[in-house]
């Protein structure tokens, strides 16, 4: 797998591909080498005034000759021109035509970090970088626990009676950000440590703490 480059050149072949939205460099740190063939006078007006927009980052290269292979020839003399001054940058060919698959090969055995692609908006350092998925925030240990002590703590009087309330107190206890999902864990918790029943109806049955004074035995 390669790596990103810092600094990417594309070099379009804009006979085999004559559409390409060039307004995606923008802000990138890019730079596109379009190599026009010799037989290519028109082009489309959004795409002439993305270059006049753009100059800073677009070259224009005229392939003065005809033939099957001049543009090809061309762009390559031009990407080996660039490799040579940019050794480390990230290069591109936009273009369908397969040919140039040997010669990326070549380059890639040689640490050259080069690909093609078929169109232009698939380029990879357009697409916008994916931000990594935040996994759901857990309760910690101390808020789990801070929860189960004050539920079980038999001075409280207005502990909830039933499964529904209890769910709701334990929910509004771990914060805004809980979900149903932690506060059900909380409460198999509960009910896994005895602390608690649920009977019949949801109801909810608090156990009995227990006496840390031993009976008075009879004289």
């Amino acid at each position: 797998m390669q790596k990103s480059a810092d600094f990417h050149s594309v070099f379009v072949d804009l006979e085999n591909v004559p559409e390409l939205n060039l307004g995606l460099l923008e802000g990138k740190a890019a730079k596109a080498t379009l190599l026009i063939g010799k037989n290519q006078k028109k082009f489309d007006v959004i795409l002439v005034r993305q270059i006049h927009r753009l100059a800073a980052q677009v070259e224009l290269v005229e392939v003065g000759a005809s033939g099957r292979n001049a543009l090809d020839l061309t762009l390559a003399f031009y990407l080996g021109q660039a490799a040579q001054k940019q050794p480390h940058a990230g290069f591109c060919i936009v273009s369908k035509d397969k040919d140039f698959d040997p010669m990326i090969g070549h380059l890639q055995g040689q640490g050259i970090n080069i690909t093609r692609h078929d169109g232009f908006a698939a380029l990879p350092f357009l697409s916008p970088s994916k931000k990594p998925i935040t996994p759901a925030k857990k309760p910690s240990e101390d808020r789990r626990a801070k929860v189960i002590a004050l539920l079980k703590n038999p001075a409280r009087n207005n502990r909830p009676t039933t499964r529904k309330a209890l769910l709701a107190c334990i929910k509004t206890s771990l914060g805004k950000d809980a979900s149903e999902a932690e506060a059900e864990g909380i409460l198999r918790d509960l009910c896994e440590q005895r602390a608690l029943t649920i009977g019949p109806n949801d109801k909810v049955s608090y156990a009995r703490p227990l006496s840390l004074n031993p009976p008075a035995w009879p004289n």
